[in-house]
């Protein structure tokens, strides 16, 4: 996040240490949400607050300019860019280097994406973009945080030309100011319930809370001797982050709490925010920003997340704040070079954005590594809707039944079940053969889904089922990741009368035990494997499950519905591991992260297995 408002862009005597305080709560409250979210659970808050200082600091910036008959878009954002660019490109030069050396060519590829988006400005909509069901865990992300400086930017592109229309019929500029505030807050409702990612990511969701800010400015509201609200306001946002979670929906209507706790120490003002204390934490609290989350989520990638060592990451993040601070940012903002400062701070960041951009475009810099391991590598850049009609017969856990296409039906073999099942259709799906498919993210095949969404769509599944008669219908799925399956108590899961059901429609009916599962994925798996022993491993033990237990409970369930079962691990492990590879050449890999089946990998199961 980054503050504006500095002593030489307020001017000295509208200086107020207490929002520098301010900015040290909110900072501080995001810092501790990422390291220690079990203590402050809801401090993501803090990207709220600073939201809301933003823009009444920038709208108080624009107003004063544009009022005084001293104030030009170039000069703004020449400003900007000296507040903005010389520590985001230093930290995303740090992110790229860091990321050379410990992340391998998928996740290099998408850091090198993230960090283009970061520098022009777009990182949130990238992440937008990116949520789905094979989305990256966000601590495998280190620069996720950036979204919110997305949005920032954003909002400024528009809202100087929007004060500056405005400003021509003041009297109408605190309706018109609060009309778009009122809007985007509804919309922010309205988003966050129906379609969460667009109400986090969305800058047209959270102008509302920059848009706050900036009535307060232009309506110019200060009241003193009133500390007591200044209290209440500090406790409003400082209870959010204790109660809040990030279950919660969230931003809407739960925003106002933290906004209005803000909102009421700006216009309150606050003695306890002045102590120096606060103030100097505020001070370096763009960079602290930029740093944290970058260092929190390396060291989780190397799997260094003890107490002690995220209290020392968090203490390295200040270290490099301040040293960023003081031989960077003071620098370019107030030093010799100020001058120069756009030219210099701009020419950086273009060094960055090349950067960026070739190792986004090269794979993730897959040269890094010797020609043997590269085949291996590039796995993990696989395509998981390939081959496999997402969208049309592999739907998302909640998609109503409705939004499977009519093609789903035709075949005389039909495949039911989760993703696991809609990779396996890439694979049965081969020699021009017709095979119909009825899956979905995360939902077991069975009525007895403990998903009330995946309930439903299993009922009627099932139903289609009926209707359509196929020869063949083969359940398959990662069984174990399911409540019951993983303990092979089955007698709850409903599996069982599903397969009574099942047989009374279709006489041949195929139940598939689970494939192996790789922590982190096979790919990873198979490079470090290559590192300590210098050859292509056949077999890899897989992640230490209970698959024998899995597929001894789905054996005896199948054998009272009478239908088949068949084991994949019996045929795809032994003593010695599972198999790695689909051929000699050994780089073709069964998976292509944690257990998903590439298309050759599916086609190596099926034919094995003789799904035909």
């Amino acid at each position: 996040m980054r503050q504006t408002g500095y002593r030489t862009e307020n001017n000295d005597h509208n200086y107020r240490p207490d929002i520098d305080g301010l900015r040290a709560v909110a900072v501080v409250l995001v810092v501790a949400f990422h390291a220690f979210p079990s203590l402050v659970s809801g401090g993501f808050i803090g990207v709220d607050v600073f939201f809301v200082i933003s823009g009444y600091l920038i709208t108080g910036i624009i107003l004063s300019g544009v009022r005084s008959f001293d104030f030009s878009l170039a000069g703004f954002y020449a400003r900007r860019a000296r507040r903005i660019l010389p520590a985001l490109a230093v930290v995303l030069a740090g992110v790229l280097a860091i990321g050379w050396w410990q992340l391998l060519p998928a996740a290099y590829r998408s850091l090198g994406l993230h960090t283009l988006a970061g520098a022009l400005f777009f990182p949130n909509l990238l992440s937008w973009s990116e949520v789905g069901y094979f989305d990256a865990a966000a601590e495998a992300k280190p620069l996720l945080h950036l979204w919110s400086l997305g949005v920032e930017e954003q909002f400024y592109l528009v809202w100087p030309l929007l004060l500056v229309v405005l400003n021509r019929r003041p009297k109408r500029l605190i309706a018109s100011l609060a009309l778009i505030t009122v809007v985007s807050f509804l919309y922010s409702c309205y988003a966050t319930a129906h379609q969460p990612p667009a109400g986090f990511y969305s800058p047209l969701s959270r102008l509302w809370e920059l848009g706050l800010g900036g009535i307060l400015a232009a309506a110019n509201l200060r009241a003193r001797n009133r500390s007591f609200v200044s209290l209440f306001g500090l406790a409003l946002i400082v209870g959010s982050a204790i109660f809040l979670k990030k279950t919660d929906p969230f931003p809407g209507a739960l925003a106002l709490i933290p906004v209005t706790g803000t909102a009421l120490v700006i216009v309150f003002g606050s003695k306890l925010l002045s102590h120096k204390s606060a103030v100097s934490i505020g001070l370096i609290s763009y960079p602290l920003y930029l740093w944290h989350w970058p260092l929190l989520s390396f060291a989780s990638i190397a799997g260094l997340t003890s107490v002690p060592a995220k209290v020392a990451i968090v203490a390295a993040s200040f270290v490099l704040a301040a040293l960023t601070t003081v031989l960077v940012e003071r620098p370019v903002r107030f030093g010799r070079i100020r001058k120069s400062g756009v030219a210099v701070s701009t020419a950086a960041m273009i060094v960055v954005v090349a950067g960026s951009a070739l190792i986004w475009r090269s794979g993730g810099a897959p040269w890094r590594h010797p020609d043997v391991i590269r085949p291996v590598l590039a796995t993990m850049l696989y395509d998981p809707a390939s081959n496999a009609r997402v969208f049309k017969c592999w739907l998302s856990a909640t998609s109503p039944f409705e939004d499977f296409s009519p093609e789903c039906g035709i075949g005389a073999t039909l495949i039911w079940g989760d993703s696991h099942a809609g990779r396996l259709y890439a694979g049965l799906k081969r020699d021009g053969i017709d095979v119909a498919q009825f899956v979905r993210d995360g939902c077991v095949p069975s009525l007895g889904s403990d998903n009330e969404a995946c309930a439903q769509s299993n009922a009627a599944i099932l139903r289609k089922i009926a209707e359509l008669k196929p020869k063949k219908v083969i359940l398959f799925a990662a069984w174990m990741t399911y409540n019951d399956y993983g303990t092979g108590d089955l007698r709850n899961s409903g599996l069982a009368a599903t397969l009574v059901d099942l047989k009374k429609i279709v006489d041949d009916v195929v139940v598939l035990g689970p494939t192996p599962l790789w922590s982190p994925d096979l790919p990873t798996e198979v490079y470090r494997s290559w590192r300590s022993s210098g050859a292509l491993p056949d077999r890899l033990p897989p992640t230490p499950i209970a698959y024998r237990k899995v597929d001894e409970a789905l054996a005896a369930v199948s054998l009272a519905a009478h239908v088949r079962f068949i084991s994949a691990f019996d045929a795809l492990c032994n003593e010695d591991g599972c198999l790695t590879h689909t051929s000699k050449s050994r780089a073709e890999l069964l998976s292509w992260d944690y257990g998903h089946l590439t298309t050759a990998g599916a086609g190596f199961v099926a034919a094995l297995l003789k799904l035909d």
